[in-house]
């Protein structure tokens, strides 16, 4: 119960923080502890970077990270207000480690049963579930994207689907 309990809140935490119950809105961790959603040891289980929550990839270093170190990596555009990671020559020229076919084969081919939603208690492909009504294009295009880079192993994506839907569901 406290396993899946963290896996939503890192999920939320990487999606762009803990979401308060009343409001709605997303709270950085600091202020969710603050507000008393969170206690001193599960605020400091969540700020403590660990395999698990270090998911997303660095072109440029090469190195798995924190969705936090990732953003603080990267510029804000003034315009938009999105975070843009600057990519070096290096990580420009990279070869991906899988091209769009070998990705959409193996995600064809790797079957999950789902705990929860439209899709409890039935085996479905991750393909299926990234193109279902629980994954946005954007979180699409960043699953597949962190895939291709080789540094997300599939088993990686299957927890991070199953969480969203999870936290969706919720």
């Amino acid at each position: 119960q406290k396993e899946h309990g963290i896996r939503l809140l890192d999920a939320q935490l990487a999606s762009g923080g803990i979401i308060d119950p009343v409001t709605s809105h997303r709270l950085p961790i600091e202020v969710a502890y603050k507000r008393g959603m969170l206690d001193e040891e599960m605020t400091h289980m969540l700020s403590t970077p660990s395999d698990d929550n270090k998911g997303f990839y660095d072109p440029n270093t090469e190195e798995t990270l924190t969705y936090q170190k990732l953003k603080d990596r990267c510029i804000k555009d003034d315009t938009t207000g999105v975070y843009l990671l600057p990519l070096s020559e290096k990580a420009v020229a990279m070869k991906p480690a899988y091209d769009e076919e070998q990705i959409k084969d193996t995600f064809k081919k790797t079957t999950v049963s789902v705990p929860a939603g439209t899709f409890t208690g039935k085996t479905v492909t991750i393909w299926e579930l990234i193109n279902s009504e629980y994954f946005t294009e954007e979180q699409r295009r960043d699953l597949i994207r962190q895939y291709r880079s080789g540094k997300v192993t599939v088993e990686k994506i299957i927890r991070i689907v199953i969480t969203v839907i999870e936290e969706k569901e919720a």
